[in-house]
């Protein structure tokens, strides 16, 4: 019996998210706890104005992950291997204790702000549906520098992050070459590709010293679709990520070649179940937004066994 944690990255995100979840306790602990580390009004960064920045949809997404993940742990819950996609990995190895939620907020914090400035304007990603990845390699070699595969996420779903110029290029070099869909995602940053090089920088000097916790239980690899038992190699893997693609898809198929019997994804949305469909098994797959908290502790009691 294995049940996997889910959370999602940037994309995910959706105004009101922090503010849905308001009147449960651990969610208004955590904005608490982050306003006093931040110095600032956390309940703010989920307007829908805030959300256009990556510094406030990646700090929204880690508060909320890490207060609906404790109010599961109240409720019992606790799962045998925990997976984050890209920002979502942070979330991962807060949960599994590999970093307290406070060093999270600070190493965040420092990552949204450096890949904002990193690419203030002009850049963004978009997700190609329909194609392999080598056809889609294809495509991005054509188009030229200003384009990189960023997010291997099915065997038929990659991503793309470059400039604006790009990726409108993009758009119908996709379409022409059989692509089910080319979709522009709300991400403002062209996430793991080499122009975030210089956040990798910054968070590898800020890491420096960071105390880290022997992990709970397996975390994955967003750089490789391992999974780590090893504290400083979660860590090591958050930072080396900022610049480099997601391996999401191998991941996904090594979990579940684990005999995985239930995926939980965290609050918000449920992007990462959609992906797991061309994956073979007979696990169960359901969201905290879907069912609630009650009802998703409940099923995963059911499922195993407890």
């Amino acid at each position: 019996m294995t049940a996997v944690m889910l959370f999602g990255g940037q994309g995910s995100q959706r105004p009101g998210m922090l503010h849905q979840w308001a009147d449960l306790p651990e969610v208004e602990a955590h904005v608490g706890q982050a306003s006093e580390v931040l110095g600032e009004d956390v309940w703010e960064l989920d307007s829908e104005v805030s959300l256009r920045g990556t510094r406030a949809v990646q700090l929204s997404l880690l508060v909320l992950h890490s207060g609906i993940n404790a109010a599961l742990r109240n409720r019992g819950f606790r799962p045998d291997i925990g997976a984050g996609h890209s920002l979502g990995a942070w979330s991962a190895a807060v949960a599994a204790g590999v970093l307290s939620f406070g060093d999270a907020l600070r190493l965040v914090d420092i990552r949204g702000s450096r890949m904002a400035a990193a690419a203030p304007a002009g850049y963004g990603m978009s997700a190609v549906v329909g194609l392999s990845e080598m056809a889609v390699r294809r495509l991005v070699s054509e188009i030229g520098e200003d384009a990189w595969v960023s997010n291997l996420n099915t065997p038929t779903q990659c991503t793309v992050s470059g400039s604006d110029t790009a990726l409108d290029q993009l758009q119908q070099t996709a379409a022409d070459a059989g692509a089910q869909r080319v979709i522009r995602l709300e991400v403002a940053v062209p996430a793991h590709s080499p122009l975030m090089t210089p956040a990798r920088t910054a968070l590898e000097e800020a890491t420096t010293g960071t105390p880290v916790g022997r992990p709970e239980f397996p975390v994955l690899a967003n750089c490789s679709g391992r999974l780590l038992r090893d504290r400083v190699a979660v860590l090591s893997d958050l930072v080396a990520s900022t610049d480099q693609p997601v391996y999401w898809a191998s991941g996904m198929a090594a979990i579940a070649e684990r005999g995985v019997t239930s995926w939980v994804q965290c609050a918000p949305g449920e992007t990462l179940l959609g992906m797991l469909r061309g994956i073979e098994g007979g696990f169960r797959c359901w969201s905290v937004d879907s069912v609630g908290l009650d009802e998703a502790v409940a099923r995963w009691r059911l499922t195993e066994g407890h």
